[in-house]
């Protein structure tokens, strides 16, 4: 197992070639990669990179601000066909148009009279 290698006795060998006329021309392609002007596209990674978390912010908030505005009005049909569906009691339904009869009341009441002079007469 301990083997010792004698480095003395190893024979001495190359195994990389290099081409032909490579250190004649490396200086002329190294001065012609440094002088040549890189040419960068408009949408670089690196800019890709630092723009792409804005762009997801904005297209959120386009879409939320799109989905929030779609228009949603319901027909007297179609709540009444959704209402079957779902199978909603009637007292459940008077009990809901009893109590914005009570909110719309009382919000007209507070827009058209002085809130002194509905204390005093209760």
């Amino acid at each position: 197992m301990n083997k010792k290698i004698d480095i003395k006795n190893i024979a001495k060998r190359n195994p990389y070639k290099v081409p032909k006329d490579y250190f004649l021309t490396l200086s002329q392609n190294i001065m012609y990669d440094v002088d040549s002007p890189k040419k960068e596209s408009i949408i670089s990674f690196s800019r890709l990179k630092t723009i792409a978390p804005a762009l997801v912010i904005v297209i959120l908030i386009f879409s939320g601000v799109w989905y929030n505005n779609q228009n949603t009005n319901l027909t007297d049909e179609d709540l009444v066909e959704l209402l079957a569906f779902y199978d909603v009691e009637e007292d459940l339904i008077l009990e809901y148009i009893d109590l914005e009869k009570e909110e719309t009341t009382d919000e007209y009441l507070m827009e058209h009279f002085n809130y002194n002079e509905l204390i005093y007469e209760l």
